[in-house]
């Protein structure tokens, strides 16, 4: 047994997320590298809101407020595509203080469309 599998085990986990409970959230964490760029994308999207909010100061055009638009709605996404990440990973870890709905929508829009469903229990998947 490994330091990882002592220390799950002392934790009343399982290697795959402890509880029946959390048995459907998918167990692998995002890679750095996404998390690198998602972020990368929310601070250009974010320069391109104050970008859009100064050239509106100066001069109220169509293409200034689509800039200050787009800035707005990317920046909204790359944070709500973070906050979804960190959501599965703390709910996969067991200490999820809050359910969100919309989280738990979308992860059930976006798993496969299966017919093979395992089910777990106590006891074991069956």
């Amino acid at each position: 047994m490994t330091n990882k599998d002592t220390m799950q085990a002392s934790a009343g986990g399982t290697e795959h997320g402890g509880t029946a409970e959390h048995a459907s959230v998918p167990h692998q964490k995002v890679k750095f590298i996404y998390k690198l760029i998602n972020f990368s994308c929310a601070a250009y999207a974010l320069s391109l809101f104050f970008e859009g909010w100064r050239e509106i100061g100066k001069d109220l055009s169509v293409a200034n407020a689509l800039t200050l638009v787009a800035g707005t709605v990317f920046t909204l996404l790359f944070l709500g595509v973070h906050a979804y990440w960190v959501y599965f990973e703390e709910k996969a870890k067991g200490t999820l203080k809050k359910r969100i709905q919309l989280f738990e929508k979308i992860n059930l829009a976006l798993q496969p469309k299966s017919g093979n469903k395992v089910v777990v229990t106590e006891k074991g998947e069956s």
